[in-house]
């Protein structure tokens, strides 16, 4: 009969603990890169883009240009996108804003300025009347600066030039508001992004692709908590 050792025993006893022990770390390894080839053959990557090696698709409809300067905690999107000049609805003078989700704003100042651009001389049918108009609106702790135009050489004729957001008593369009959390924020921009990249910012900025426009949303423990309209 074959004695082993108590000293035999603990030698084998190490080895298998060793071999199983390479073998689970085999199969996480192979797990995982299943898992991130499925992950990346679902999405179309000539619709995404990477943030720190991790895939992120935005919505159509978002029309993302570009990932801009971002640094530290906060993420910097450029996008073509209306959103980011309508936030609460095209607005195309100040009458508009009664059909806008502006309409319970209270209008504080408004500044109108007329002119005639003068395209050719001695034909006054030819001339353009050109208007723009600056509207200052407050709705308790909340305010916005806006402008609007009928220049026939832009392309915008209107924005959100100035102006923050407070409370959750205002509702931009896709029922983005303060107090959202932060993955249903990401959900209105974007068909994919990563919870990894969702916790490492923030604040996300928008900033126009034409017009120097930008929106900053501030998050504070997972909740929108202002939003800020910047221009230049």
């Amino acid at each position: 009969m074959l004695v082993v050792s108590p000293f035999c025993r603990t030698s084998i006893l190490i080895r298998f603990t060793i071999i199983l022990t390479s073998l689970i770390s085999v199969m996480a390894c192979s797990n995982r890169a299943d898992k991130d080839s499925k992950l990346n053959s679902a999405l179309d990557t000539t619709k995404s883009f990477k943030v720190h090696n991790l895939w992120a698709t935005p919505k159509q409809s978002f029309d993302l240009n570009s990932l801009g300067k971002s640094s530290g905690d906060t993420l910097h999107l450029v996008t073509c996108s209306e959103y980011v000049y309508f936030p609460f609805g095209k607005l195309t003078n100040k009458s508009s804003l009664k059909t806008s989700l502006l309409k319970g704003f209270n209008i504080t100042n408004c500044k109108l300025d007329t002119f005639t651009n003068i395209m050719l001389p001695n034909d006054p049918n030819d001339d353009i009347h050109q208007w723009s108009e600056s509207i200052e609106l407050r709705l308790g702790v909340n305010n916005l600066s806006l402008f609007l135009d009928n220049d026939p050489e832009a392309s915008i004729h209107g924005y959100i030039r100035g102006g923050q957001i407070n409370d959750s008593n205002v509702i931009f369009l896709g029922n983005i508001k303060v107090g959202m959390s932060l993955q249903d924020f990401y959900k209105s921009f974007f068909d994919s992004f990563p919870n990894e990249l969702s916790a490492k910012y923030k604040v996300v900025e928008l900033e126009s692709c034409v017009t120097d426009v930008t929106h900053i949303y501030s998050f504070d423990n997972g909740r929108l908590s202002t939003v800020k309209f910047v221009s230049q």
